[in-house]
């Protein structure tokens, strides 16, 4: 168990020396409800005022899709609520005059950060809501023996594919730097060397 920890540590420190930058201080306070991005196995409620017949309930597919009344198949995978809300919004305009829609993820079950390096238990971890860096540390059971908290690094692939790098220090934000204690999207890697 040692080795493979050693071995992912190493691997992970050697694809980000390949890029030694870092993206930015932290990425942009945004909330985290309209930041989720939408994944196979969420539940979504769908409800257009003044048409309860269209209303629905449904389990987003493994091909990242959710069949509704009148629109047949939507991708909502890799979508924000708001993005899905207008995207719904414009395909009922084509059948109900003035179409209001509310989208709303009741169950999350998609979202997933992992954190490796120097933690107590390093791993993925499986979360019914989106988490911030700090939450994400106690989920690994806090740094381990000779953690440096002070230079955390959380890897973010951006929608572009390019990789985003943050720094962050455990201090800072216990003496009320709390920017740095952003949001993890899912798919976030937290790194503790």
């Amino acid at each position: 168990m040692r080795d493979l920890r050693s071995m992912c540590l190493a691997s992970l420190l050697s694809l980000s020396a390949c890029r030694s930058t870092l993206t930015g201080p932290w990425p942009p306070v945004e909330s985290a409800v309209q930041e989720y991005r939408v994944g196979s196995g969420d539940i979504i409620r769908i409800a257009v005022f003044g048409n309860a017949e269209l209303n629905t309930r449904v389990t987003v597919r493994p091909d990242g899709r959710i069949t509704l009344p009148l629109l047949n198949e939507v991708t909502v995978t890799g979508k924000t609520i708001n993005e899905i809300t207008r995207e719904v919004t414009e395909g009922y305009r084509r059948f109900v005059q003035d179409a209001r829609v509310s989208v709303v993820v009741e169950e999350v079950h998609s979202y997933r950060v992992f954190v490796t390096g120097k933690v107590i238990r390093p791993g993925d971890f499986e979360s019914r809501m989106p988490v911030t860096v700090m939450q994400a540390l106690a989920l690994a059971g806090g740094g381990a023996r000779g953690a440096n908290l002070d230079h955390i690094i959380v890897l973010r692939r951006a929608s572009n594919g390019r990789e985003e790098r943050y720094e962050v220090s455990l201090n800072d934000i216990l003496e009320g730097q709390m920017q740095q204690n952003f949001t993890l999207r899912s798919g976030d890697t937290v790194v503790v060397p």
